[in-house]
């Protein structure tokens, strides 16, 4: 299982521990304008915790993905937050961790 495979399943999980592991430590979740929106494992829990908290029904179902080097690049479809959302995915993978990931929505 990859740790794309993984990081999802602890989100669906609702698991922010195991979720917070599947990223190195100074690991950044970014939109598509380079906008960082948690830089490292204390602002991942506490962005995704929150998350969580308040959308306890959110799940993520991968679509298409495709693999180039040390990319994942992967479709995705949120429900449970506000309605039907999808976005695309590109995570940076080093030593089998995510070390950057760019939401594209």
């Amino acid at each position: 299982m990859s740790v794309v495979d993984r990081v999802l399943e602890a989100l669906n999980a609702q698991d922010v521990d195991a979720f917070v592991g599947c990223y190195g430590p100074d690991a950044t979740i970014e939109d598509g304008y380079d906008r960082v929106g948690a830089r490292g494992h204390d602002e991942l829990r506490t962005r995704y915790g929150a998350m969580f908290a308040k959308y306890p029904g959110v799940r993520v179902e991968p679509g298409w993905r495709t693999e180039v080097g040390n990319f994942i690049v992967q479709e995705e479809t949120v429900t449970g937050r506000s309605g039907h959302e999808r976005h695309v995915a590109v995570y940076q993978i080093e030593d089998d961790l995510i070390v950057r990931e760019r939401l594209i929505a």
